[in-house]
């Protein structure tokens, strides 16, 4: 007799997984940059160049003479032009005085009025030399004072935008599992 007996056949369940990825944006602004720069300051002190010209030397030489010189020399001839005629009137006097004694003393004393000095003529370059013009001459003084000033800088900072999009993950049963059995051979439900 033969005994029947069962096959059986299995598959398993399959699973599909589908995902989509997560998606991640970065958007990020560039900083706020701000510069100033202030003027420095600058500060410029002169003191002026000074020449000084002194050519009175040269003046007296070519025959002109400052003004308050001048009265002073013209002072002083007329005090010794008032000495000489006075001391030649005196002498002149003391002739005259004595004109008893002869010697023709009033002769003398016209010829000695009428006959002029001989006037000296002399040839020359005025002035004499450059040596008699004096020049001192002082550099301007230049002082310059330079304050910097520092830049001021701000910085903004701008924080990263972040745009984020969730992956998601799909399970779900793509294959159910089964379980077949079936009889192979000899009887089955008294069926012969």
């Amino acid at each position: 007799m033969n005994l029947p007996h069962l096959e059986m056949r299995q598959t398993s369940a399959k699973i599909g997984i589908q995902t989509t990825r997560a998606k991640l944006e970065q958007h990020q602004a560039p900083a706020t940059l701000s510069i100033e720069q202030p003027q420095g300051k600058l500060s410029i002190e002169t003191v002026a160049a000074r020449l000084e010209i002194d050519s009175t030397q040269a003046l007296i030489e070519s025959g002109r003479i400052p003004a308050l010189e001048s009265v002073q020399r013209y002072a002083d001839y007329g005090r010794q032009m008032g000495q000489q005629a006075t001391s030649q009137a005196s002498a002149e006097g003391d002739q005259m005085m004595r004109i008893e004694q002869g010697g023709n003393a009033v002769a003398r004393v016209a010829k000695s009025r009428d006959t002029p000095p001989a006037e000296v003529t002399t040839l020359g370059f005025v002035p004499r030399s450059l040596e008699r013009v004096k020049i001192n001459y002082t550099p301007a003084e230049v002082q310059l004072n330079y304050t910097a000033e520092r830049p001021r800088i701000e910085v903004q900072v701008n924080r990263p935008e972040l745009t984020v999009t969730e992956g998601t993950v799909d399970i779900y049963l793509r294959e159910q599992n089964q379980l077949d059995m079936w009889p192979v051979g000899g009887m089955f439900d008294g069926e012969g």
